[in-house]
């Protein structure tokens, strides 16, 4: 097993020979590295979502977390990116099984019942949305562009899956 050490950004445990915390893009190399979209920059950090090295003109930082300008508006709960939300049941379920039939791990919110005894007691796209709880589905940071790929795809029709088109 690899020696860890503690970021002193994030405090998340990254290995030594780690040129970049992956919990947080906090650069941990001593060495100068150059933004990738401005190369004449030297990079602040690494975007936690795409891992491109971005300077301080393409970055913003969140929470001490690095992120490109394209990826600032990502979710992000500990090392968990959310991928998917919605009211509607059917919805979220068909999403779930296209995110694992792609073998990506997942953690959901919000996917028990929660209607009221007197609408059948299940859950239903109008007791989601009274109720502000929508569906959540997150996956690994480093495999947020992979989960979005696989939702984008399956958005465009381009999937088997054609009932949400």
């Amino acid at each position: 097993m690899p020696d860890l050490i503690t970021c002193s950004n994030c405090e998340g445990e990254v290995t030594q020979d780690s040129d970049y915390c992956p919990h947080c893009g906090y650069l941990l190399t001593d060495a100068t590295l150059n933004c990738d979209t401005h190369p004449e920059k030297e990079a602040g950090g690494v975007c936690i979502i795409c891992r491109k090295l971005v300077c301080d003109i393409c970055s913003e930082e969140n929470d001490r977390r690095v992120f490109c300008l394209d990826h600032l508006d990502v979710i992000v709960d500990g090392d968990w990116a959310e991928a998917f939300r919605s009211t509607d049941v059917h919805e979220a379920e068909l999403a779930k099984s296209l995110l694992q039939d792609a073998k990506l791990y997942i953690e959901t919110q919000n996917f028990g019942s929660i209607g009221y005894a007197w609408d059948g007691g299940g859950d239903n796209p109008q007791s989601r949305s009274n109720l502000n709880s929508p569906a959540k589905i997150f996956v690994p940071i480093d495999q947020y562009l992979k989960a979005k790929e696989v939702l984008d795809e399956w958005r465009s029709g381009k999937t088997e899956f054609e009932s949400l088109n």
